[in-house]
């Protein structure tokens, strides 16, 4: 079994049709016909079934295509990867992140790919906490932009973005009852006064809320969001609800007064964000890159106070 025969198979299996894939392959039908016998021989099994309509995977043959795509896709990352030791870095990188993090991530990363590396094409995946997680580990991601979630992902390896800062998101006409002289925070025993919307434990703001009610023996007045990040915020901004969130998912709407920020303090909230990849699968050169571009953004978009908390210090 080699390469060629392997994709002579996938060209077979997606034209239905010896002939039009000796026609696609320029090579001659008995030959192909040939090499499809030769590999059937070795998997001691059918692939195809012939009949007047050309041919048909079979049952074995539909699950043999899925793993050779799998393969192929892979030797050609291999090919790719080893290819931008001698040049530019190219190719298809897939990137998960949370709602809050594409948010502030998305157009200046994009930006930085463009004019650093123009043969890369980036394809962003967002999703809840969870869903970012499986995206990684099932292997349609290659790297992440993940928070700390409680679970014990053994199989995955995180290095620091950001230590992030929570608010509490309101209206800019509400006037919370603060302790404080600085009326953009808010005492953490200040917040069961007024509901909140936020996930289940089972997403990271939900399971980090949990943490901090245990720590502080203070409940605070929950309710389950109204669906994605995008249209909660739109009920903050017109005052049907509050919310606590990072400043990365925000910051654009305090700029045009649409939503006051104040920052929770006694005790301050802070949420861990990392890189994320997956320690089972070969590191490509081309994650190596965008994992320094992700770092660069970061910083640059915390030095303009869009993404506040804490940077980790520089080895």
């Amino acid at each position: 079994m080699n390469t060629k025969q392997l994709n002579y198979f996938i060209q077979v299996a997606e034209t239905k049709s010896i002939a039009a894939a000796a026609r696609h392959l320029d090579i001659a039908q008995p030959a192909l016909s040939l090499q499809i016998s030769k590999l059937e021989h070795e998997l001691k099994t059918t692939l195809f079934i012939r009949d007047f309509r050309g041919v048909q995977l079979t049952e074995a043959g539909a699950l043999f295509e899925a793993h050779v795509r799998t393969v192929l896709n892979q030797l050609d990352r291999a090919l790719n990867d080893i290819a931008e030791i001698e040049g530019n870095p190219k190719g298809k990188v897939v990137v998960a992140m949370n709602q809050a993090s594409i948010n502030i991530l998305a157009m200046p990363l994009s930006n930085a790919i463009e004019q650093q590396y123009p043969e890369i094409e980036l394809d962003l995946r967002t999703g809840l906490s969870y869903d970012v997680i499986e995206l990684l580990n099932s292997g349609e991601a290659d790297m992440a932009v993940v928070y700390e979630d409680g679970l014990d992902n053994t199989n995955i390896h995180r290095e620091l973005l950001i230590k992030e800062n929570l608010y509490f998101a309101t209206t800019p006409d509400v006037t919370p009852d603060v302790t404080s002289e600085d009326q953009y925070e808010i005492p953490f025993s200040s917040l069961p006064n007024y509901e909140v919307v936020t996930t289940s434990e089972k997403e990271s703001l939900g399971h980090i809320l949990s943490e901090y009610e245990k720590l502080t023996g203070i409940t605070l007045k929950k309710r389950r969001p109204y669906g994605q990040l995008l249209t909660g915020l739109r009920f903050v901004c017109e005052g049907h609800c509050n919310m606590i969130l990072p400043s990365s998912a925000l910051y654009h709407l305090e700029e045009t007064k649409q939503i006051k920020s104040l920052k929770i303090i006694e005790p301050e909230i802070f949420r861990n964000v990392y890189i994320a990849t997956d320690m089972s699968r070969p590191v490509r050169n081309i994650t190596l890159k965008i994992t320094e571009l992700v770092k660069q953004c970061t910083e640059a978009e915390h030095q303009k106070n869009n993404w506040r908390g804490t940077l980790p210090e520089k080895k």
